[in-house]
């Protein structure tokens, strides 16, 4: 009689049952609509009404992909959010196939799809169509092009692989831009341990650079047409901008907050095992030592790779959270590699040696509690809006519920006007308009007006002044200044309005009942990116 556990025999069979699970489950999730669409997947719905080579803050691969759902399952939330549903699938079954066919590590790779079904970081990436989910599957899809590659260099459909996903993921986001970094490093690593191909060396390049053209091609014709306005807001962001300058380099105020933010993306107990996984490939594939011990060029490679894929990238994220802020998701893609060190660790069942905590004599086991804990996260999260907690401090997805009920008070506001349908939205914040655009009554284009602050998309997009003699409906979710709104129209009266969902209490907003707009529009044209 066979005692080896089942996961152990049967890796693929059990990887392939929870991916078929957690897909279903997602979509179930979905259908129920038990969150509104967040400010950013509002936005990007929004995009695929004006479809272009690029928008102010990403390329254009979200608009397109949530134009293709949208276009079989119509402009509903399930529509917009799907494609998160379909990407966290690819997402799971390429950690399936390059680390159990690539990387001739069955086990890992079930322990990979376990750990992207329990990281918070993954989980909400399966549910929330932002830019994260699609680049997330081109950049592991060209991680494990360019481990085929440095393979089998003479192959050629690894570096078509490479190159149509380096296209793809800059589409998406220009963090892709960062794997020519990872590439760079590894060439350096394969170099030092004198396994660097001159034929790898040349079709890698050659496959990243066309891949990094056309990809990048439309995003720059855009931007040239557009002021630099996406160029402009990425430098703002980055903290390397004039005003950025001008601040000290050095700020620890920042980091404290940075570092919590990504163990609970991960989970400490997860965590825990990443960076054990990430110390480990360091030694084995940088040191001579190290990588005597391994004995195995595949080895040598994949802990090259997967140690350069996390360190660079998370390191860069902490050494400039002291400069500037940096926002949790925007390490997201060091997780890729970090996932799949994760794995490996939580394989051999151990950190540095402990395999269990101890609690007042309580043996706790890092693995198995990892699971349970794991399991226990992934159904809360696809049961957010049922939970009975109504504070915020306990259910983070309030804030993502209320503008379904938001949606019936406009209906009821625009059906009291005196015409309505002469009756136009508008904020002065992108996100709470996004959200009217894809709320109010008939789903119109919504305006955000500028009152002093950065520039959005809706700046390079058309203005109501040929609405002349309309009423309007302007919302926020901060108490409103009426003056500038009497410049615009005859009357201004603002309400206070909170948002309820079927187990409590969303956020709440102000609205302001407007008559008889004048055509004007304000653009104070601050400046800020």
């Amino acid at each position: 009689m066979n005692n080896t556990a089942i996961w152990q025999r049967h890796p693929y069979l059990v990887a392939a049952a929870i991916i078929a699970c957690t897909t279903c489950i997602r979509i179930a999730f979905l259908w129920s609509n038990q969150l509104d669409l967040v400010y950013d997947e509002a936005q990007y719905w929004d995009w695929t009404r004006h479809m272009q080579f690029s928008y102010y803050s990403k390329g254009p691969l979200i608009a397109w992909i949530i134009k293709s759902w949208t276009s079989i399952f119509g402009d509903t939330q399930f529509g917009v959010r799907i494609g998160a549903v379909f990407n966290s699938f690819l997402t799971q079954s390429i950690l399936l196939y390059g680390m159990g066919h690539l990387m001739k590590r069955p086990v890992a790779a079930l322990w990979a799809v376990i750990l992207a079904n329990t990281i918070p970081l993954f989980l909400a990436s399966g549910i929330l169509m932002t830019t994260d989910s699609p680049l997330l599957v081109c950049w592991l899809t060209a991680l494990f092009a360019v481990y085929a590659a440095s393979e089998n260099p003479e192959g050629k459909a690894s570096y078509i692989v490479l190159g149509v996903t380096m296209a793809l993921g800059i589409l998406a986001k220009y963090m892709m831009l960062a794997m020519i970094g990872v590439v760079f490093f590894y060439c350096i690593g394969l170099w030092r341990r004198r396994m660097l191909s001159k034929v790898f060396v040349k079709r890698i390049a050659i496959a990243m650079t066309i891949g990094t053209v056309v990809g990048f091609l439309p995003i720059l014709i855009w931007n040239m047409q557009n002021d630099w306005v996406g160029f402009r807001h990425v430098a703002k962001l980055a903290g390397v901008n004039k005003s950025a300058i001008a601040e000290p380099f050095f700020r620890f105020d920042r980091f404290p907050e940075y570092f919590g933010s990504q163990i609970g993306l991960l989970t400490p107990w997860w965590f825990a095992f990443l960076i054990f996984g990430g110390w480990t490939a360091l030694k084995q594939g940088w040191t001579k030592k190290g990588a005597e011990a391994l004995g195995d060029d595949s080895r040598v490679r994949e802990a090259l790779l997967l140690s350069v894929g996390f360190w660079m990238l998370w390191g860069f994220f902490i050494f400039w959270s002291f400069h500037k802020r940096i926002y949790p998701n925007w390490s997201a893609m060091s997780y890729a590699a970090g996932i799949m060190l994760a794995a490996i660790a939580v394989e051999q069942g151990h950190v540095w040696g402990k395999n269990a905590l101890v609690i007042r004599g309580k043996r706790i086991p890092l693995r198995k509690t990892g699971v349970i804990i794991g399991v226990v996260l992934f159904l809360l999260m696809h049961s957010l809006g049922e939970l009975p907690f109504r504070s915020r401090s306990f259910n983070p997805a309030m804030r993502l519920m209320g503008w379904t009920d938001m949606s019936d008070k406009l209906q009821e506001l625009t059906d009291n006007m005196p015409n309505p349908d002469k009756v136009f939205y508008f904020s002065d914040r992108y996100g709470v308009t996004a959200s009217l655009s894809f709320y109010a009554p008939g789903q119109p284009q919504a305006f955000c007006a500028d009152f002093g602050r950065r520039k959005a998309q809706y700046d390079l997009w058309e203005t109501p002044e040929a609405k002349k003699g309309w009423d309007a409906i302007f919302v926020r979710h901060k108490p409103i200044d009426v003056q500038p709104l009497k410049e615009l129209f005859e009357s201004v009266d603002v309400m206070e309005y909170q948002t309820t969902h079927t187990n409590g209490y969303g956020p709440k907003y102000y609205i302001a009942i407007l008559k008889n707009y004048n055509g004007k529009w304000p653009k104070r044209d601050s400046g800020s990116y």
